[in-house]
Formats: structure tokens, C-alpha cells, sequence
């Protein structure tokens, strides 16, 4: 009894020992600088790119043409089944004509699935570049400015719109609430329109 007893003690002894000396390690890191802290406005940044706004033009531009050529291909599929429709069934013309329509409509399924997917992947690979230009702009401007720590304002952020005209958009952590003087959107953004001017 009086052998756990001791052994009792010496373990709360132990432990009070190991608290205070986490205590004042932790004591000396709290007690260096305060961490500066800011935030950015995703949003407004991703509005006055000009790099955003060239890859949006870029995207609109192929899209226009695919729209383009879907629309004549469709076209020449509607024809082709006129063509077909003016046929007398069981005959060798008939049967050629309808070897041709199918193989132009399923031609035509194909080429819509591959061209979606890249245009997809083009603008996932656009946006990717353009997320780790933002990160790089971040950094250079929170060095500058001596910030510890850059936080996001808002919870989700519109990419903008994929394949099939849909919005894509990413979340992001929110902060509820942050002054104006700890907000580097301007700057970020400055940094980002710079290096890209001075890019082309």
C-alpha cells in the first residue's frame, strides 16, 4: 500500500514537472512578435485579372467554334435523314444512305464527348496555372508586408464555367469578419496583373 502510495506521488510529481516545462516552452514561442495577419478577397482579385480575363476570352473563342461546328454537323445529320426519308426502304440505295446517317450521327456523339472532356481538361489545366500564380503573388506581397498568415474571405469562389456551361467553383475557408487595413486584395492583385504584363 505504502509502495503505490509512493508511486502515486511520484507520477503527479512527474507530470507537474512535464507541464511546466511544456508551459514555459510554450511561454518563450508566444512571447516572440505578434503574427501579422490579412486576408484576400478571392473574388475581386479573380474579376481584375488580366490573365483570367485572356483564358476567359481564349475558352469563349474555342467554345464559339465547337458550338460552330456542332450546329453544321447537325445540320448535315438532319440532311442526311431527309436523304434517307426520300428512299424507298430494301433497296441498295436506302441501305447505303442509312450506313451513311448512322455513321455520321454516331461520328457526331463521339466527337461531342472528346471535345467536351477537352475542353474540360484545357480549362482545369488553365485554372491550375492561374492558382498557382495566385499563391506565388501571395507569397511575394505577404513577404513584402511582413504578414505572418493570409486567410481567404469567402467560402467558395466561381472558377468559372465548364465544358457544358456550368459554373465550377472551389471552397474556400471564410473568415466573418476582417478589417480593411489587413485586406491586400489590391496588392495581390497588382502583383499578379504585373508579372503577367511583364510575361508577354
Amino acid at each position: 500500500m505504502q509502495l503505490t502510495r509512493n508511486f502515486l506521488l511520484a507520477a503527479v510529481a512527474l507530470a507537474v514537472l512535464v507541464i511546466g516545462l511544456v508551459g514555459v516552452n510554450a511561454q518563450g514561442v508566444l512571447s516572440g512578435e505578434p503574427t501579422v495577419v490579412a486576408v484576400v478577397d478571392l473574388g475581386s482579385i479573380y474579376d481584375s485579372l488580366k490573365e483570367k480575363q485572356q483564358i476567359d476570352a481564349e475558352l469563349g473563342t474555342v467554345r464559339t467554334k465547337v458550338t460552330q461546328e456542332s450546329e453544321d454537323r447537325q445540320k448535315d445529320i438532319a440532311q442526311k435523314q431527309q436523304d434517307l426519308d426520300m428512299l424507298v426502304p430494301g433497296t441498295p440505295p436506302y441501305a447505303d444512305a442509312q450506313e451513311e446517317y448512322e455513321q455520321a450521327a454516331l461520328d457526331y456523339q463521339v466527337w461531342v464527348q472528346f471535345e467536351q472532356r477537352k475542353l474540360s481538361r484545357e480549362a482545369n489545366i488553365r485554372i491550375q496555372k492561374l492558382t498557382k500564380n495566385l499563391e506565388a503573388a501571395i507569397d511575394t506581397v505577404a513577404q513584402a508586408q511582413n504578414v505572418g498568415v493570409v486567410l481567404y474571405k469567402q467560402q467558395s469562389l466561381r472558377l468559372g464555367n465548364n465544358a457544358q456551361g456550368r459554373p465550377q467553383t472551389a471552397n474556400i475557408n471564410i473568415v466573418a469578419w476582417a478589417s480593411n487595413t489587413v485586406d491586400i486584395t489590391d496588392l495581390v492583385a497588382q502583383e499578379m496583373n504585373n508579372t503577367f504584363d511583364n510575361s508577354r
